[in-house]
């Protein structure tokens, strides 16, 4: 099979990580952007994702147009925790989007920025990868191949160049999401924890007056029916009055990650970004603003030596790795019902006047 382009760099994936790479990338680059769907066509169905953007996210990004912003776009949150009986409501730094408009919204630009230098192809797969020292070689759809002086691999938790290079694999959850209507406005967050029916925790996101999203995460090994496992919150929610009637589910992966060493950020000339280098916050399930600090420190070590480019990425993303790390040392505290226990009897000094105590 032989090689018909040659480019300075293939990306591929196009959500956050991949169009914030693209933007980024030096001026004058040949690119191939290649995804196996096309965020351009948003009016297919949401991706599972929650769609709440951390003030990490919200600084990376410019102001969002208010078609991308769900209602409320911004509201507390309330945390409830049937082990150990807490119930409270506090105020949080997120904002609220419509995922799917949101990377429409993202490609756009990038795409825009670099004008005639990208190739743009959606509905293709890369399907093979070869690295050598002289660059990578891409086999798109098993039918060609392309070569390239590096790789991006914006995958998300397919992880497609570990794979392929036979690196190891972080772990991951098997994450559930449902649409739901709603009979009255629930206007907050909710975040669920019970250890008896989730290792990560269950949520409720509004979209509008009308609708929400409701999820969790479950080990990788439960094989339970989805209407089964997100029974325990849809009954939950409703005893709180939340009244909810689900939509079709949907499920995909949610990288898990345990440890530093499940951070993969790649080899020679081949980079992995945002989830499929295990960035995801295991506290809280982000991964949307690690997508967009990753995407943008690859493109600025494009022109960097090969031998010295993953190292100058590592540097550039030192704070939100030790960011994670201190995030994995917080879903470990999340995780156990004795550490929620002593958090929740902080969280009036944190919050003070805002902090307020729900009813059982």
């Amino acid at each position: 099979m032989s090689s018909q382009a040659s480019y300075d760099v293939v990306i591929a994936g196009a959500g956050p990580a991949g169009a914030w790479a693209l933007k980024h990338l030096p001026e004058g680059m040949s690119i191939l952007l290649v995804d196996a769907a096309d965020p351009l066509r948003s009016f297919r169905d949401n991706k599972l994702c929650g769609g709440m953007l951390t003030a990490q996210a919200q600084a990376l990004l410019p102001e969002l147009p208010l078609e991308i912003r769900a209602e409320p776009f911004k509201t507390k949150m309330e945390y409830h925790d049937v082990d150990t009986g807490v119930y409270t409501r506090f105020p949080v730094d997120y904002a609220n989007c419509r995922r799917n408009l949101l990377d429409e919204w993202l490609l756009r630009q990038a795409l825009e920025a670099k004008g005639g230098d990208v190739e743009y192809s959606p509905d293709t797969r890369v399907s093979g990868l070869q690295a050598d020292e002289e660059g990578v070689l891409v086999r798109l759809d098993e039918k060609r191949e392309v070569k390239a002086r590096r790789f991006f691999d914006c995958t998300g938790w397919r992880q497609f160049a570990r794979r392929a290079l036979g690196a190891s694999l972080t772990p991951y959850f098997h994450a559930l999401q449902a649409e739901c209507s709603l009979a009255q406005p629930c206007p907050h967050y909710i975040a669920v924890f019970s250890s008896k029916w989730s290792p990560f925790f269950g949520w409720y996101i509004p979209k509008n007056e009308s609708t929400g999203e409701i999820g969790a995460a479950f080990e990788s090994e439960r094989r339970d029916a989805p209407d089964m496992l997100l029974e325990p919150l849809v009954r939950h929610l409703r005893r709180r009055d939340l009244k909810l009637q689900p939509g079709r589910i949907r499920g995909c992966r949610l990288t898990r990650l345990r440890k530093a060493s499940h951070i993969w950020l790649g080899r020679g000339a081949v980079m992995a970004c945002g989830e499929a280098a295990g960035l995801v916050s295991p506290s809280s399930g982000d991964g949307i603003s690690y997508a967009l600090a990753s995407g943008k420190a690859a493109a600025q070590t494009a022109c960097l030596p090969v031998e010295t480019a993953v190292a100058a990425y590592r540097r550039t993303l030192k704070p939100q790795i030790s960011e994670l790390g201190r995030n994995i040392v917080k879903a470990w505290l999340l995780s156990d019902r004795r550490a929620r226990r002593i958090a929740s009897a902080l969280l009036p000094f944190v919050h003070r006047e805002r902090f307020e105590r729900l009813s059982l």
